[in-house]
Formats: C-alpha cells, structure tokens, sequence
C-alpha cells in the first residue's frame, strides 16, 4: 500500500484513544458514552436539517415522476 506507515500510525493512534475512552476491568466497560453524551441538541437539529434538505428533494422528484406518469396514464396532458 502506498500510505501503509501512515496509516499504521492512524490506526495505532485510534486504538490508543479507544484504550482511554473504553477502560476494561475483567472484561467489563467502566464507560461507555451514550448517544447524549457524543451529541449536543444543536448537533441533533443540524442532523434533522442536513437529513431534510437531503431526502425532501430526492422526494419531491419521485412524486412529481409519479404526477407525471399518471397524467400521461389519465391522459390529461
């Protein structure tokens, strides 16, 4: 692989982080952060508008090809 020190040296660095973050006692997690801890209410209606923008468009194309297809199925246009 091209990169492979680098990225070597990336995963080496994850498993380090995870270490700290997900300290094992006989095989049980002392801490394991929950979906509140890792997002913020101003990160969760980011999330809602960025899924909004993204899924609304794609929607509204589909239905007006359905509008469509049944105009021409009906005969109106």
């Amino acid at each position: 692989m091209l990169f492979q020190d680098k990225v070597e040296r990336a995963l080496d660095y994850q498993h380090e982080q995870a270490a700290d973050i997900y300290e094992e006692y006989n095989g049980e997690k002392l801490y394991e952060p929950t979906l509140e801890d890792m997002i913020d209410k101003k990160d969760m209606f980011a999330l809602i508008v960025s899924a909004w923008l993204t899924i609304m468009p794609i929607a509204l194309i589909v239905l007006l090809a359905i509008v469509f297809i049944a105009m021409l199925f009906f005969r109106v246009l």
